[in-house]
């Protein structure tokens, strides 16, 4: 079930902290009701956080369930049922690469599973910051990946896979050295683009495999160039070529005056992009942004960008619906907009109300 037209929001695993300790018959409730906020403002579309750390919100033989969920209830399976009582789409996203946080490292090896197995290695697990990511350098972890999005659109009525920004995690050559060493490539960076095109092709493959019309969605970072500099994701390529999406959907988490990334500017280069492949554009935009001196992605850049002006995330829905290739808009995030705190409560209602208004009647009033 998906629509022509998304508009959509990322709901993650951080939106739900707070009710996932609870009963399974207290969790259906508490998130019907998320679920009834996001139709009442004229959402038809959430990103539903499956898998944030290698770990699953879901029925899984290849992941160790998640520590945040407290029961033994299924959170993807509550979801996809209480979204299709709404009507609205459900999409399962994960974030392929992020693997656990280094103290969480144990509930990897509790049933043999393999990021437990591969901790420790330094080659297919490799800790950054706190964090162990999978290396998409070597065959047996894009498996790993690939086989958990067979997993879940085979035992899911989801309606699609999500995917955001998560690819390399740094730029230091360290990261996958021996790697590297042994590939062939001349070039770190060629080998990078590489291993990310292996994954964003694979995944698309173990979704077309089980269901040819299920979609699959990939949300790069807005700024088009720190995709290629920091991230080694060929955006340009997976819109233009056959076998990597369905839906681009970058995270354009600017004002309309930030002075280096201005979002119709920076949305116009998305929709030259998309045009390319015909693929779908869907605009990621920052609700998360309201009341803040500036896009945490845009620096002092975009300072008070968000503070002053007003009605921006209706006004930014109908400038995206100018784009050519234009397939809607999704908001970051649930919290957001729902759970704002109490410093900009009020501005984020006359947004809320301002969006509600332009989603039904397509004017800005």
């Amino acid at each position: 079930m998906n629509y022509n037209e998304i508009r959509g929001v990322w709901i993650s695993y951080l939106d739900l902290y707070s009710i996932y300790s609870s009963s399974e018959s207290t969790f259906r409730q508490s998130l019907g009701s998320i679920f009834d906020n996001c139709v009442d403002l004229g959402i038809n579309t959430v990103y539903f956080h499956a898998r944030s750390h290698g770990d699953a919100f879901y029925s899984s033989s290849l992941y160790p369930r998640t520590k945040y969920v407290g029961g033994s209830y299924d959170p993807l399976q509550i979801a996809v049922e209480e979204a299709h009582k709404r009507k609205l789409s459900v999409h399962a996203w994960i974030n392929p690469l992020r693997a656990c946080a280094n103290n969480t490292k144990d509930i990897q090896r509790e049933k043999g599973y393999k990021i437990g197995e591969w901790i420790g290695t330094g080659t297919r697990a490799v800790l950054v910051n706190g964090f162990y990511y999978l290396n998409p350098a070597y065959d047996d972890v894009i498996k790993l990946i690939a086989d958990g999005v067979t997993e879940i659109v085979s035992n899911y009525d989801v309606d699609g896979i999500h995917i955001d920004d998560y690819f390399y995690p740094t730029t230091d050559k360290s990261f996958d050295e021996q790697a590297f060493k042994e590939s062939g490539y001349k070039s770190l960076s060629d080998f990078r683009f590489a291993n990310c095109d292996k994954l964003v092709s694979s995944i698309y493959k173990a979704i077309k495999n089980v269901n040819k019309s299920m979609l699959f969605s990939v949300s790069p970072q807005g700024n088009v160039n720190n995709n290629y500099v920091y991230m080694y994701a060929d955006v340009k390529k997976w819109c233009s070529e056959k076998g990597y999406l369905d839906i681009i959907m970058p995270q354009v988490y600017f004002g309309f005056n930030n002075k280096s990334q201005p979002f119709e500017k920076c949305c116009a280069e998305w929709d030259a992009i998309a045009r390319k492949g015909n693929v779908k554009l869907v605009i990621g935009v920052a609700a998360s942004n309201i009341g803040e001196e500036g896009s945490i992605y845009a620096g002092t850049e975009g300072k008070y960008e968000w503070i002053n002006d007003k009605k921006i995330l209706a006004r930014q829905f109908l400038s995206a619906r100018k784009l050519e290739c234009y397939s809607g808009v999704c908001l970051y995030s649930y919290n957001s907009l729902f759970k704002p705190s109490g410093t900009v409560k009020d501005q984020v209602e006359e947004e809320k109300e301002a969006l509600k208004n332009a989603f039904k009647n397509g004017e800005l009033t």
